[in-house]
């Protein structure tokens, strides 16, 4: 436990640490908020030589794009929808080649210093939509129903409920609700929407299981699941009569995920092992039909195939099968530092299914895929102004440390780049998650700039599959942050392969970023050789890891323990310990650092940060600039109105440390 007590200065003597006091779990303790206003202060003043190279940045990411293709249109009940992303976005129909506004979410925003749209949903007959949005920065939404015909607000709650919500009928909607104070989504409602009856249909008592629900293909029926981070159990709410099945009691360590199409039902599930497909007949009697070589990352039902997205050794692989398992194709999705997925695919007749592909040199661009051969139909890309990707080099690497092969994802300038450019590096690493080489007018604009743009595909994300997360998960979480120092060094001396100088010669400035889980990782990486980098940009990170594991009120926690090690067992508390950034700070010198957080973040709470960066400061034995930002109107997230110009003033300040190290 922490204290919490009101104090009238900065600091005050605790049992547990002298930052401890920053922890305020009102967000109105006063002289926290002074001391997070201060900071700012002091930060912004440092920042202020930099707005304007911060204004020239991003006037070359708003001038650079041309023409950006449109997404392709979701299908609902036969009508269709999409996102026009301007701003926060406005969602548009089109009928008879008419196109219509059906919600415009920066009029929704206007009104607010913070605003993000959760998710939306039609009702059945058209005629009515429900939203979730958020106007704080933590992870609670409010749900808004609104009539389409005359644009009333038909129904309104702001009680604690999660992102998600769907039409059960015309007049019903499915919401989650979110635990007080740990903002767990444990409970799923049902909503009369004539009487406001609220009846719940699943609620999950274990702390460390979270709950959730969606549409099955044909529309037919709502799934309602609970899991944790390896098993799952799922029960089908019928539309057309409102009763509830279980399809399988929960069991440890299996996973099973349900959907179904015109009467048939498919099963991807690990029950054997691995992960497979298998179908269901009237008997419930599973078959496997599919047994891919790979991991299935997502998968796509349609009236006549079941389409996989398969990672196998790194390479993201498009898979189409018949409903019984025969296979008709298999085609690459991903490239050399390039990337295809799955995207934007509701029609379940059509005979063409949409992938999404880009790559760090390579422009979004949306192709249509026949479902029975594999064949790209049409490619439409963006197009961007004064862009010639032949004036990249965008490439995968790997970077080999105790016989590990680590990925790497890079893109530089040919004409830019030489022996003395800055790396900026990247990293995540947990989760499973894959840091995709996507194409982002900024990296080119650092690109343009001589920087070498790096990602570090370390242990603990997903880019070589499950056992490449496990392997720096949990008890193997130092695994991950040896991977980032291995790939940091080796970037180091990166010789692209003109330069004259020979590779132990050259020593580029390393400029480190990461945010949240990855911001865990840069911290731990800096604690243990804090001279291998120049500097360091850290999002709302995860660095008081040890605390906040030991603390089962806060958010996330007690689902967590096998991504993050359990504190109560005495083994993973001496891995904790020995790899939690906020105790592992000691008197060596530190790089610069900036740090950035969001008052109301309920998943990394801001007084990490501040805690982190107040021990930075009192530790370190050289005079760098150790600075917070604490946004005290956002969260996780920041507002979309604020996020690039943070993005721009992070490479600004990273550059600049280059610069001064000259």
């Amino acid at each position: 436990m922490f204290l919490t007590s009101l104090v009238l200065a900065y600091a005050v003597i605790t049992t547990h640490c002298d930052e401890c006091w920053l922890r305020d779990d009102t967000r109105k303790n006063p002289a926290v908020i002074k001391y997070l206003m201060d900071q700012n202060k002091t930060t912004e003043s440092y920042l202020k030589p930099l707005l304007g190279k911060q204004k020239n940045l991003l006037s070359q990411w708003q001038d650079m794009v041309v023409n950006k293709t449109e997404k392709p249109w979701e299908v609902i009940n036969g009508q269709q929808y999409k996102i026009v992303n301007k701003g926060y976005g406005i969602l548009v129909t089109k009928k008879n080649n008419h196109i219509k506004t059906v919600i415009d979410f920066n009029q929704r925003a206007k009104n607010h210093d913070y605003y993000q749209f959760g998710s939306w949903s039609i009702s059945p007959d058209q005629g009515f939509i429900a939203i979730t949005e958020n106007t704080l920065g933590d992870d609670n939404y409010s749900i808004i129903v609104i009539d389409l015909n005359s644009g009333d607000v038909i129904y309104e709650s702001k009680t604690h409920y999660s992102r998600s919500v769907i039409w059960s009928s015309n007049s019903t909607i499915v919401v989650i609700e979110n635990q007080l104070k740990t903002y767990r989504p444990y409970k799923i409602k049902q909503i009369d929407l004539t009487n406001r009856h609220k009846k719940v249909l699943l609620t999950e008592k274990d702390p460390t299981w979270l709950v959730s629900s969606y549409l099955t293909t044909d529309r037919q029926n709502i799934i309602l699941q609970s899991n944790n981070d390896n098993s799952s159990e799922q029960y089908i709410l019928s539309l057309a009569t409102g009763s509830i099945t279980l399809v399988q009691p929960r069991k440890l360590g299996i996973e099973y995920y349900i959907d179904r199409i015109y009467g048939e039902t498919f099963i991807k599930s690990n029950r054997d092992g691995t992960f497979a497909i298998y179908d269901i007949d009237k008997n419930n009697k599973w078959q496997r039909i599919i047994a891919p070589t790979g991991e299935i990352e997502c998968w796509l039902i349609t009236a006549e195939r079941l389409i996989l997205q398969i990672k196998n050794e790194g390479k993201t692989i498009l898979n189409s099968y018949d409903h019984h398992g025969k296979l008709y194709f298999s085609r690459p999705l991903s490239g050399n530092a390039t990337i295809g997925w799955l995207a934007n695919n509701s029609d379940i007749d059509a005979q063409l299914i949409n992938i999404r592909t880009m790559g760090l040199k390579q422009s979004p661009a949306w192709q249509a895929v026949d479902i029975n051969t594999g064949k790209i139909v049409t490619t439409v890309a963006d197009k961007y102004q004064n862009f010639d990707p032949n004036k990249y080099t965008a490439q995968q690497i790997s970077v080999i440390d105790r016989d590990i092969k680590i990925p790497v994802s890079l893109i530089y300038r040919n004409d830019k780049v030489n022996s003395h450019s800055p790396v900026v590096l990247y990293g995540y690493g947990a989760y499973g998650v894959t840091m995709r080489p996507y194409f982002m007018p900024q990296t080119i604009s650092l690109a343009d700039q001589g920087v070498i743009y790096a990602i570090a595909h370390v242990r603990g994300g997903g880019f070589n599959g499950d056992k490449w997360h496990q392997a720096g998960s949990g008890l193997y979480r130092k695994n991950s942050i040896n991977d980032f120092i291995a790939v940091a060094k080796a970037m180091q001396s990166f010789n692209i392969g003109k330069a004259t100088e020979k590779a132990t010669l050259i020593k580029r400035d390393i400029l480190a970023m990461g945010s949240s889980a990855g911001g865990m990782l840069v911290a731990a990486a800096i604690n243990q050789q804090p001279q291998l980098f120049t500097a360091a940009v850290l999002q709302v990170p995860f660095v008081d890891v040890l605390t906040s594991m030991s603390d089962p009120s806060l958010p996330l926690t007690a689902q967590q323990y096998n991504e993050w090690g359990n504190p109560n067992i005495q083994s993973q508390r001496q891995v904790l310990s020995d790899y939690s950034p906020m105790d592992n700070i000691k008197a060596q010198p530190y790089p610069s650092i900036l740090v950035r957080s969001g008052l109301y973040d309920s998943r990394v709470p801001f007084w990490e940060a501040a805690k982190y960066i107040m021990k930075i400061q009192s530790t370190s034995t050289v005079n760098n600039p150790y600075l917070l930002l604490t946004d005290l109107q956002s969260g996780h997230h920041s507002d979309n109105k604020k996020a690039l110009s943070q993005q721009a003033m992070d490479y600004m300040f990273l550059l600049n440390q280059a610069t001064l190290k000259k």
